[in-house]
């Protein structure tokens, strides 16, 4: 019971793969210079080849990098399976870190870089794709469950 109770949520991380996938390859068809307003004066496109990881950090380190991404998936499957009646939001926090970290993990072993091709237009921040937006808000999520949803719980005890 424990392993199917590990498996709940792995249709988020389908998802987000198939949606990741699906825009990186549509981004390559993209002109290597300039970018397409998707949002005028919001939301821009433009491919951009990243060899590093989050704001370039670590970039021409790609078996480190691989590495690191292999221990943390790792990690994160372990708590999937090992914590199986966690918090729904905890869990889906879970699965999209794990969907984005893979998804951008295929990336540097297919191309040697990860695809990236979403751009705001209104402030100066590093162009980013799917797979990113997947980690962060499994972070954020994950950050809520433990703070403030695991604070409720306590108090209601």
């Amino acid at each position: 019971m424990r392993f199917r109770n590990g498996c709940r949520g792995w249709w988020i991380a389908a998802a987000v793969i198939v949606a990741d996938r699906v825009t990186k390859a549509l981004s390559f068809s993209l002109p290597e210079r300039g970018a397409r307003q998707l949002v005028p004066g919001i939301l821009q496109l433009r491919r951009v080849e990243n060899y590093g990881a989050a704001f370039g950090l670590f970039s021409g380190r790609m078996i480190f990098l691989a590495a690191l991404i292999l221990v943390i998936s790792a990690l994160l499957i372990f708590f999937l399976f090992r914590f199986p009646d966690w918090s729904k939001t905890a869990r889906a926090g879970l699965w999209l870190v794990l969907a984005g970290g893979l998804s951008n993990l295929y990336d540097r072993f297919a191309y040697g870089f990860v695809a990236d091709f979403l751009e705001f237009s209104f402030i100066k921040f590093p162009v980013f794709n799917l797979a990113d937006i997947a980690i962060v808000v499994g972070c954020g999520l994950l950050l809520l469950a433990v703070t403030v949803l695991d604070g409720r719980r306590s108090r209601d005890a």
